[in-house]
């Protein structure tokens, strides 16, 4: 009697999403944005805005840039972001 090993392979998980909030520079708009890196985060707010070229993530409450995956990974689920483009500046 022989035993039958059976192995399956998953691809790897991506990480859970988290929610943020993201405004425009005149904080007219206001959207809730899930991802779960900073990449992603950027892409889905180019297309939340409709937005196209470079644009700088800030902390709205105070205007620190986020520019980095492990700064971002340490901000907390519904952090409040804003969205720049080029020539805009935190208020």
């Amino acid at each position: 009697v022989g035993a039958v090993t059976k192995q399956t392979l998953f691809p790897p998980l991506m990480p859970a999403g988290r929610p943020f909030r993201v405004s425009n520079a005149s904080r007219s708009s206001r959207k809730g944005i899930v991802a779960s890196s900073l990449q992603e985060l950027i892409s889905k707010t180019l297309d939340a805005f409709l937005i196209s070229g470079i644009v700088t993530l800030v902390l709205e409450e105070d205007g620190t840039v986020v520019d980095t995956e492990e700064f971002f990974k340490s901000l907390d689920d519904n952090t409040h972001f804003m969205v720049l483009e080029k020539g805009q500046k935190w208020t």
